[in-house]
């Protein structure tokens, strides 16, 4: 898997393109006031303990407090206290942050904390570029290009520490003159704001977000013939395998995904269905765990949440993207 990433900054927005094998895999388009504040470091209060919940609730500057377990934590913090806390998982539906005691953090805060008073930010929390970046073996990053020279600075002194392989494929180039064109990557996102997704054999997906997990239904829809051939219900589901895990991280879609394929009788054939979404799996790093295939063809996916999804990013409510002049 290769993937070249494009950045730039439209209209305020931080935008991020991840272009993987021929394909728009990724998009993001965040504003300062829509930022994930994941990996984010916090000087808070503990405003309260739990027991029932073996937590606390802390203050980090937040409208409502964030959710600190404490059931593996040695001593335990009174109420009132200052703790260093870092955000796990932004907030969601109407449930706050959630924190954890255990700081997982390249930047030094020790002369921050001595001076802050909580709450307080020590350590923002990454952009989206670097997120990106975090999440894909070094080796497989083609190039990384920059519609504004200051942001080329900025990512070669990110990669100058984190991965210095990468420095020499940072460069700058304006948005009209990318290839693919933003055209095409807009075209894309397009494309999976839709409920449906058509497979090149005439099968589709339907892809239905509620409010606990994601349903993906697997049809053969049109699927009848291709080059003089009867297409079977193997064909279907190998081609929709290997497409589930691209739209998830296109749509950027976590927390629990069934996949409901089409029945297939043959155990052998299943499994062949479940080694193909495997294998595609490696183009979506936040994907965690594949479960196995059941007989009647359902999967389990895993996938972990970070920041909004495509639709809260690019549907109708955002921000129209809007192409370099």
């Amino acid at each position: 898997m290769r993937h070249r990433i494009f950045i730039a900054v439209t209209d305020g927005a931080l935008e991020v393109f991840r272009w993987s094998d021929g394909r728009l895999a990724q998009a993001i388009r965040e504003m300062p006031e829509t930022r994930p504040l994941a990996g984010a470091v916090f000087l808070g209060k503990v405003a309260k303990l739990e027991p029932s919940l073996q937590a606390a609730f802390v203050e980090i500057g937040l409208d409502r407090p964030g959710l600190l377990p404490l059931k593996k934590q040695g001593k335990q913090p009174n109420e009132g206290e200052s703790v260093v806390v870092q955000v796990r998982r932004d907030e969601r539906d109407g449930k706050g942050v959630r924190l954890s005691s255990s700081i997982q953090s390249e930047t030094a805060y020790a002369d921050k904390l001595a001076k802050a008073t909580a709450p307080a930010c020590l350590v923002p929390p990454p952009s989206a570029w670097q997120s990106c970046l975090a999440g894909l073996s070094p080796e497989s990053v083609e190039e990384i290009v920059c519609d504004r020279r200051v942001d080329v600075t900025a990512v070669q002194a990110w990669c100058a520490i984190h991965a210095p392989e990468l420095s020499p494929r940072v460069r700058h180039q304006p948005q009209r003159d990318w290839e693919p064109a933003r055209a095409e990557f807009e075209e894309q996102i397009a494309a999976a704001l839709e409920e449906t997704v058509t497979l090149p054999c005439g099968g589709n997906l339907l892809v239905e977000p509620v409010r606990t997990l994601t349903a993906i239904d697997v049809n053969s829809a049109a699927a009848t013939r291709r080059a003089g051939m009867e297409l079977t219900a193997l064909t279907v589901n190998l081609e929709a395998a290997a497409e589930v895990p691209r739209q998830l991280a296109l749509r950027n879609l976590g927390g629990i995904v069934v996949v409901d394929f089409i029945d297939i009788d043959n155990r052998n054939k299943r499994e062949q269905v479940l080694q193909r979404l495997r294998d595609a799996a490696i183009i979506d790093p936040a994907i965690e765990w594949v479960g196995n295939i059941s007989r009647l063809g359902l999967v389990e996916i895993l996938r972990r949440r970070r920041g909004r999804s495509l639709a809260e990013m690019w549907g109708a409510g955002a921000s129209a993207p809007e192409g370099d002049a």
